[in-house]
């Protein structure tokens, strides 16, 4: 490994207090809770060394607090253009140990949002347009206090260069018990003890017994008795005058309840480099919990996002699978987790499993569905990709590639499904990178791109027929191109030549919008004309999607606020259609993990009010027809694939539900109907929630 160390004095403090650290850097937040360091320089060249030669920018460092590090990296151009944004890459990191904080450099160029994550990290986003470090004479280090309640510190041992990793082994003593919770934390419902925790699910087993049926006056798919539609077999949107439905195989009215990752048991938690920070792991040769091991590779998300090689032994642990198997046996855990969770489900008052891909290889997702005889989404998984993309993983969509890529995407996806009348439809994609950055204009990166894409040279054509000669449109955009084929040749910043010039990226970005939908929805009909399109399920919802919503039965997105209403509002504005929110939730912050959620209430009690408040708008807007809870279980406490360590879960890692949470629940969810129907205005009031600093 070839690096450079350099000199922490050179790092200038603009917020925060200086303690005596001797030859480390120890920081004391300001009275907000940050801490906000600059390092300056030529370009290319700051703290008086040379970046260029480098991958990694490296910061070993230990952050005192009670909850995950949220630290963003802000690289600025020595020479911006007017209104230019700077590089922008954030992390979350694990405290109270001390960890590599590892920038890869080649990130800038920002053909992904989600990076990878290295043990002591968590989840990363780059969220910037395309840049280089070369371009850079300074970056800031800005520490936030993100959800914690105490941040006393960071120490900053070394920052370095370097065109290798680094050892990435966390130090520091075990956080993790023996049942995956965190030893140094309390909270109320903290499962004290193995045996108390395998008492309580066997409890929870014979309930399910018993227990395990919908509100009254449901149908057999969670439908609505009281109003009946057309039977069509199949899952299908009906609109009756006022208001939106979906109907069930029977013609019952029908809301979409669901529960992401309902027949999931547990999440897998990285252990590599970390294996230190648990007080108990079994050995991954004992047969016994085979189960609850795995490797990233063999995580199709991680995978997705990284290769399979960057998650070969990369070593992950479930422990919600280790301590049903504690509970029930290796061979009848499977089994008791189907029956207490589908009785769950159904008495708690959710109808439908969301999400619902397979992305653990032996989750056996099909065997829950089939058993536990509860209506599901699935999301579809490897979306047609070109070998040229345009931005992230927008692909060239008016390529011949795109298209048989498409047709070849749908006959695989699909064909398991053909004729499962529990199946409501599928999610094309979830959430596509290139929506993140919403600086970016698509139409201006088919511009940028260097190769003569299909799409470029459909663009060209819809200039070419508005404009006419090229006169006309360098007198628009306040350009001097020779003739319409000087447009292959890649330049920038399109959407800031002229007023005109914008609105021209708009209207192109509509037109690639459209076949970005068009083309894959045409191939899965094809293959399967009973299951609903569900849209792309974006990661929220703008009027800048709404282009090839046409293509779709439905209108999808998630929605991470403490109100679905106005996003309904704008998808409802701007194109009169059925709505499902894909993904939504409040996390807490009162249970004893590293974050809490996107959105979070202090307590359970909160939580719940916050959550009823939530549902009951959605389920009285006249377009939605379903909204999906993200997720059942809560996430590892030193994080899953991606890093995320939530406490959003419904149940925790022991399989205990958060029960002032399910009370709220059952509230609202047994007068589902009435909601929906109208017979029962919303009642719920606004609860105190917030997000991390």
């Amino acid at each position: 490994m070839n690096k450079q160390n350099i000199d922490l004095k050179k790092f200038h403090l603009l917020q925060g207090t200086e303690l005596n650290g001797g030859d480390l850097r120890v920081i004391e937040p300001d009275a907000d809770g940050f801490i906000r360091l600059r390092l300056e320089g030529e370009t290319a060249e700051m703290g008086d060394v040379s970046w260029g030669n480098y991958r990694y920018f490296i910061v070993d460092m230990l952050a005192d607090m009670d909850s995950q590090m949220l630290l963003d990296f802000r690289f600025e151009k020595a020479k911006p253009a007017e209104g230019e944004e700077p590089g922008h890459i954030n992390y979350e990191m694990l405290p109270t140990r001390r960890v590599k904080l590892v920038v890869d450099l080649e990130a800038l160029q920002s053909k992904r949002f989600f990076l990878l994550t290295l043990p002591g990290m968590l989840k990363a986003r780059v969220t910037c347009k395309p840049c280089a470090i070369t371009e850079m004479n300074a970056v800031e280090l800005y520490f936030h206090p993100g959800y914690s309640r105490i941040f006393n510190s960071i120490t900053i041992f070394e920052a370095y260069l370097s065109d290798a990793l680094p050892d990435m082994k966390v130090i520091g003593q075990p956080m993790v018990d023996e049942m995956g919770q965190w030893i140094q934390k309390s909270w109320s419902s903290k499962t004290g003890s193995v045996e108390e925790m395998v008492e309580y699910l066997q409890q929870e087993y014979k309930r399910s017994e018993t227990d395990n049926s919908y509100p009254e006056g449901w149908s057999v798919y969670g439908g609505w008795k009281a109003l009946k539609f057309d039977a069509t077999g199949f899952f299908h949107t009906h609109y009756d005058g006022k208001r939106w439905w979906l109907a069930d195989p029977d013609g019952y009215a029908f809301f979409s309840n669901g529960m992401c990752y309902g027949s999931r048991m547990g999440v897998h938690g990285f252990v590599d480099k970390m294996e230190n920070l648990f007080s108990w792991l079994p050995d991954p040769e004992d047969e016994t919990y085979t189960a609850a091991w795995t490797t990233a590779d063999r995580i199709p998300e991680f995978a997705k996002r990284n290769g399979p090689e960057a998650g070969k032994n990369r070593k992950m642990f479930n422990f919600a699978r280790a301590n049903m198997i504690r509970a029930f046996g290796p061979d009848k855990w499977w089994e008791a987790w189907l029956k207490i969770n589908s009785a769950r489900l159904k008495r708690w008052g959710f109808n439908t499993i969301g999400v619902g891909v397979d992305n653990y290889g032996d989750e056996r997702v099909m065997d829950f569905l089939a058993q536990a005889r509860i209506p599901f989404v699935w999301t579809l998984k490897d979306f047609p990709l070109t070998d040229e993309l345009v931005f992230r993983d927008f692909p060239d969509v008016y390529s011949r590639q795109y298209e048989e890529r498409s047709r070849l995407f749908a006959e695989k996806q699909l064909a398991p499904f053909a004729g499962n009348q529990y199946m409501i439809g599928y999610f094309i994609t979830n959430e596509p990178e290139w929506k993140f950055q919403t600086s970016v204009n698509i139409a201006e990166r088919v511009f940028a791109h260097p190769q003569r894409l299909a799409s470029k040279t459909a663009l060209i054509d819809i200039l070419r027929n508005k404009y006419g000669i090229i006169d006309a449109l360098n007198g628009a955009w306040n350009r001097s191109f020779g003739a319409f084929e000087d447009l292959y040749a890649p330049f920038s910043h399109a959407d800031g030549f002229s007023a005109e010039a914008m609105e021209d990226m708009k209207f192109l970005r509509a037109r690639l919008l459209e076949k970005y939908s068009q083309v894959p929805g045409d191939a899965l009909r094809r293959v399967d004309p009973n299951h609903m399109n569900l849209g792309m399920r974006y990661s929220e919802i703008s009027r800048n999607e709404i282009a090839g919503s046409e293509c779709f039965e439905v209108i999808s997105f998630n929605c991470y606020f403490d109100s679905a209403v106005p996003s309904l509002k704008i998808a409802a504005d701007s194109a009169d259609m059925p709505c499902i929110v894909g993904e939504w939730h409040v996390g807490g912050a009162d249970k004893g993990l590293l974050s809490c959620g996107l959105l979070a209430a202090e307590t359970q009690e909160e939580r719940g009010r916050a959550c009823e408040y939530y549902m009951q708008g959605a389920m009285n807007h006249k377009n939605c027809i379903g909204i999906h809870y993200f997720e059942m279980n809560d996430q590892p406490l030193l994080g899953r694939f991606d890093g995320e360590c939530m406490q959003h879960g419904v149940i925790d890692i022991c399989n205990r539900p958060y029960d002032e949470l399910i009370r709220h629940f059952i509230s609202t969810n047994h007068k589902l109907y009435d909601y929906v129907s109208g017979s029962i205005s919303p009642g719920a009031k606004p609860a105190k929630v917030f997000r991390s600093r």
